[in-house]
C-alpha cells in the first residue's frame, strides 16, 4: 500500500498530528531547555565582579547556624612559624597569576565553629564585632572572590584578633584543618593583641607555620621584613572620635640631640603651619586608622603592592595624594622604568644681558648628543633679545621666551615649549662644562629621575654659637645641595615650584633676587625625602667674563643673604628637609688607567 507525499499547511501528511495536550507539553519543555541554556550562557558570560556581591556579615551568616567542627586530641599542630620567611620563599605569587586590574583575589572560609572532643570552644568570645566588621570589609571589595580556584590569598574566619580569648594549642589545629592550609602558604591572620600581662608578646603565639601576619605589636625581632603587615590596634571607642574637615599638610622631625629644645622650637612653628599639620592627621586617620574596615583595606593594598610591584602606589600617593593633578606632566615618582634616552633633554637657559656668553653656553650645549631643544628664557623686559640671523646656528630647535617681569623665579616656570621629561636648568654663564660632563650629568638623571643632578654641591650646617643654619661653600666631604645654575631634574618640579611652593618663598625669591636654588633643593628634598647627587668634581663655577656688577654671586652681601635664605625656608617647611650625603657619581673609568679613546666620557673637567 502506497501513501502519497502530500504536504499542508501544517506539516508533511505522512506525520500524524498531535493532540493539543501533546504538542502544548513539548512546546513547554522546549522553552524551558531554552531558557535554561540562555541562563547558563548568560552565566559564563557574566562580568567577575558578580562574585564581590556575596556579603561576609553576622545579618547573612548567623554564628549560631554555622556548622560545629570537633578536634580530635590527636589533630596536627602547625610548627611555630618560621622567622626567615620572606614573599619569595614562603609565598607562591603564581597562584596570583596575571589580571589586568593588578589585584589580588582573596577567599574568606566559611564559617564554623570549632570545639575540642569535650564540645569547649577554642575561643571565649566566638567571632568578634571587629573581626567581622573586617571579614565584611573584605568582602565588600574588589578583592573578594568566593571562588577559591581563583584565590591568591585565604583569610580564616577564625578569630585571632585577641589572644587572650583564644585556647592556643585548639586555634592552631583548627587553623592546620583548613582545606587550603598547606602549611600557612598564601594564609593572612589579623592580630591586634599578641598577648597580656604579665608576659606580653610581640606577636601572635598562635603556630601559624609559613602564614602572613597583619599584627599590631611587633618587635624589630618578630617583625619579618616585607612580608608581615604592621597595623595599628583598634579600639571601638575610635568611632566616636571627631576630628575637624581639614585639606592634607606636613610633620615635625626633632633631632634626639634637641629633645631638650622640643618645646621652644614647637612653639616656633607658626599657627598656620599647626593648622596644615592638623590636617594631614586628619587625612592619615581617615585613610588607615579610623576603622577595622581601613585597617584591612590597607593590610590587602600593602600586600597587593608586593605582588603587583610595577603596579604598586608611590610614596606620594600612600602619604598625601596630590590635591591638583597635571594631565601633561607625569611625576618622576610615579616613573616605573628608566625615562628612554631618545626623548633627551631640553635645556633652559636663563639670560639678562650676557649676550657674548650667552653665544657661547648654546654652542657648548648643541655638541651634547642628548640635547633635544634648547629654550631661552630671556629676563630684560627693557631690551629685547638679538635678531634670529645673530643666534648661532645648532641642530636642534632653539625657542627664545620673553618674560613680564624679571624674576629668578621665570628659570622654573612649566613652559609648554619643555616637552621631554629631563630639563637642564642652566646660567647664561657657565661655558666651562663639557659636552662630556652635560652628557654624563644626564645619564646619571636617567637613573635617579626623582633627584636633582648637579654639579658644584654646597652644604648647610647648624651654627651653634648663632642658633641658626648656616650657608657653606667651601669644600667640604658633604653635600646637601646642587647649584641649579647647571642641574638637571624632572619638570613636574617646575610645577610645584611654580604652583605648590609652600607659604611665600617664591614670592620672597623674586623680592630678594637670591636663593632660587635654594629653593628648589628644599622642594625636591621635602617632597622626596632624598638627597640630591653630586657629579663629577667641579666644586665651583668659574666665569671670567662676570663682574661684580653684573654677576650676582660676587655681592659681599651674598652669602649671609643664602644662610637667612636657608633659615626662612626651614620655618615655612616646618622642618629641615635638606638631606646630607658623603658620594658623588663619577664615570666608572674616570680615574683607571686606560686609554682615552676607549672611555665613554674621557672629557670630564677638573676642579
Amino acid at each position: 500500500m502506497c501513501a502519497s507525499g502530500k504536504y499542508t499547511s501544517r506539516g508533511p501528511a505522512l506525520i500524524p498530528r498531535m493532540k493539543t495536550k501533546h504538542r502544548i507539553y513539548y512546546i513547554t519543555l522546549f522553552s524551558v531547555v531554552l531558557l535554561g541554556l540562555i541562563a547558563t550562557g548568560m552565566f559564563q558570560f557574566w562580568p567577575h565582579s558578580i562574585e564581590s556581591t556575596a556579603e561576609w556579615s553576622l545579618d547573612r551568616r548567623s554564628v549560631h547556624d554555622a556548622p560545629l567542627v570537633r578536634l580530635p586530641v590527636s589533630s596536627p599542630i602547625p610548627e611555630r612559624g618560621d622567622l626567615s620567611c620572606r614573599m619569595h620563599t614562603c609565598f607562591d605569587v603564581y597562584r596570583c597569576g596575571y589580571n589586568p586590574k593588578n589585584r589580588i583575589k582573596v577567599y574568606i572560609y566559611p564559617l564554623q565553629r570549632f570545639v575540642d572532643e569535650v564540645g569547649v570552644p577554642i575561643s571565649s568570645t566566638g567571632l568578634s564585632r571587629e573581626y567581622n566588621d573586617l571579614l565584611s570589609a573584605i568582602s565588600d571589595s574588589d578583592f573578594y572572590t568566593d571562588d577559591v580556584t581563583r584565590a591568591c590569598l585565604f583569610v580564616p574566619s577564625i578569630d585571632v584578633l585577641n589572644q587572650n580569648s583564644l585556647r592556643i594549642r585548639e586555634t592552631a589545629q583548627a587553623l592546620a584543618m583548613l582545606p587550603r592550609w598547606d602549611k600557612g602558604m598564601n594564609h593572612l591572620l589579623f592580630n591586634m593583641l599578641p598577648g597580656g600581662p604579665p608576659d606580653y608578646s610581640t606577636a601572635l603565639d598562635v603556630p601559624r607555620d609559613r602564614a602572613l601576619l597583619a599584627g599590631g605589636g611587633f618587635s624589630t625581632w618578630t617583625y619579618r621584613q616585607g612580608y608581615d603587615v604592621s597595623i595599628p590596634v583598634y579600639s571601638p571607642l575610635s568611632a566616636d572620635v571627631e576630628l575637624p574637615e581639614k585639606q592634607p599638610g606636613a610633620s615635625v622631625v626633632i633631632p634626639e640631640e634637641k629633645l631638650p629644645e622640643m618645646y621652644t622650637i614647637l612653639k616656633s612653628i607658626p599657627h598656620r603651619q599647626v593648622e596644615e599639620m592638623q590636617r594631614q592627621t586628619r587625612w592619615f586617620w581617615d585613610a588607615y586608622f579610623s576603622s577595622m574596615k581601613a585597617i584591612g583595606m590597607t593590610a590587602l593594598e600593602i600586600i597587593n603592592d608586593r605582588i603587583y610591584p610595577y603596579a604598586a602606589r608611590t610614596y606620594e600617593q600612600w602619604n598625601n595624594p596630590p590635591v591638583v593633578k597635571w594631565s601633561s606632566v607625569n611625576s618622576p615618582l610615579f616613573l616605573p622604568l628608566i625615562p628612554p634616552r631618545s626623548p633627551g633633554f631640553t635645556a633652559v637657559v636663563l639670560t639678562y644681558d650676557r649676550i657674548e656668553s650667552l653665544f657661547r653656553v648654546i654652542t657648548e650645549i648643541s655638541k651634547v648628543p642628548s640635547l633635544a631643544k634648547l629654550l631661552v628664557v630671556w629676563n630684560n623686559q627693557n631690551k629685547s633679545p638679538p635678531e634670529e640671523s645673530l643666534w648661532p646656528k645648532i641642530a636642534v630647535p632653539l625657542k627664545v621666551v620673553r618674560t613680564k617681569e624679571n624674576k629668578l623665579s621665570n628659570r622654573f616656570f612649566p613652559y609648554d615649549e619643555i616637552e621631554t621629561e629631563a630639563v637642564l636648568a642652566i646660567d647664561d654663564d657657565i661655558i666651562m662644562l663639557t659636552s662630556d660632563e652635560l652628557q654624563f650629568g644626564y645619564e646619571v638623571w636617567r637613573e635617579f629621575p626623582d633627584r636633582l643632578v648637579g654639579y658644584p654641591g654646597r652644604l648647610h650646617l647648624w651654627d651653634h654659637e648663632m642658633g641658626k643654619w648656616k650657608y657653606e661653600s667651601e669644600w667640604t666631604n658633604e653635600v646637601s645641595m646642587v647649584l641649579t645654575g647647571a642641574a638637571f631634574y624632572h619638570k613636574y618640579f617646575n610645577y610645584l615650584y611654580t604652583y605648590k611652593m609652600p607659604g611665600d618663598i617664591k614670592n620672597w625669591v623674586d623680592a630678594h633676587m637670591n636663593c632660587e636654588d635654594i629653593a628648589m633643593n628644599f622642594l625636591v628634598a621635602n617632597i622626596t625625602g632624598k638627597a640630591p647627587i653630586k657629579v663629577t668634581p667641579r666644586k665651583k663655577f668659574k666665569c671670567p667674563e662676570c663682574t661684580a656688577i653684573d654677576g650676582l654671586s660676587l655681592d659681599q652681601t651674598h652669602m649671609v643673604e643664602r644662610s637667612e635664605c636657608i633659615n626662612k625656608f626651614a620655618s615655612v617647611f616646618g622642618t629641615m628637609p635638606l638631606k646630607v650625603v658623603e658620594h658623588r657619581a663619577d664615570p666608572v673609568l674616570y680615574k683607571d688607567d686606560f686609554p682615552e679613546k676607549l672611555k665613554s666620557f674621557p672629557n670630564i673637567g677638573s676642579l
